[in-house]
């Protein structure tokens, strides 16, 4: 499962109360390299990725940091937390999972990734990861909810602080990028997608709706 959705949205809250409720929920985990467990997939995914990286620098740019781990975890970590979840019979809630790295790196990603010859890769991809991910749990509230809620947090933003027309094209802009990755995955047959507007459901009734979703599908 993966949690998607903007700032302010209640996905850290939903993550700790899923977790504190069933304990067979556990956090996907991320590319960690001080994970020695890690090191060789991430070894390999990225020499395969080489033609991708070196191509990049024909436009006088290299991929960030950034860019090559969201590269690799879209290539090969869906193994890794199919293993994981195989392993403990749990099941596994992602938070900046590969719908959000799709999104980012699919809609505003370097120019590279979206010129003509690319179409293959991102089909494998979507199809790999549309195979993966069971649910896609999207929550979501007005803008103007939102907007308060990121100017009262403690955490930093890109649109804290920002104009009320700032906020809102970002979150236009935002909201689009999602949709068009879960249109995507959804056209390769997958996954369920469960969305809640967190000004009008508390996140314990989300939590509750989701826990009976996990159930259903355990049967």
């Amino acid at each position: 499962m993966e949690l998607v959705g903007p700032a302010g949205a209640g996905k850290t809250t939903l993550s700790r109360t899923l977790s504190h409720r069933n304990p067979a929920i556990q956090i996907g985990s991320e590319i960690e390299l001080q994970k020695l467990k890690y090191a060789p997939v991430f070894l390999r995914n990225a020499i395969s990725l080489l033609p991708i990286f070196l191509r990049q620098l024909q436009y006088g740019k290299a991929f960030t940091w950034e860019e090559i781990k969201y590269l690799i975890y879209l290539k090969g970590w869906s193994k890794v937390l199919m293993q994981e979840a195989k392993a403990g019979d749990a099941a596994i809630l992602l938070d900046h999972g590969p719908v959000f790295k799709l999104a980012t790196l699919h809609e505003f990603g370097p120019e590279k990734l979206m010129v003509n010859g690319s179409e293959k890769w991102w089909a494998t991809i979507f199809k790999q990861w549309a195979s993966t991910l069971d649910v896609v749990i999207w929550l979501d509230a007005p803008d103007s909810v939102l907007e308060k809620r990121i100017n009262s947090r403690d955490q930093r933003h890109s649109v804290k602080g920002k104009t009320e027309v700032e906020v809102i094209h970002f979150l236009a802009r935002y909201r689009a990028s999602y949709e068009e990755t879960l249109a995507k995955l959804k056209s390769d047959g997958g996954p369920l997608l469960l969305q809640f507007d967190t000004s009008r459901t508390s996140i314990e009734q989300v939590a509750d709706e989701i826990l009976s979703t996990i159930i259903a599908a355990s049967h």
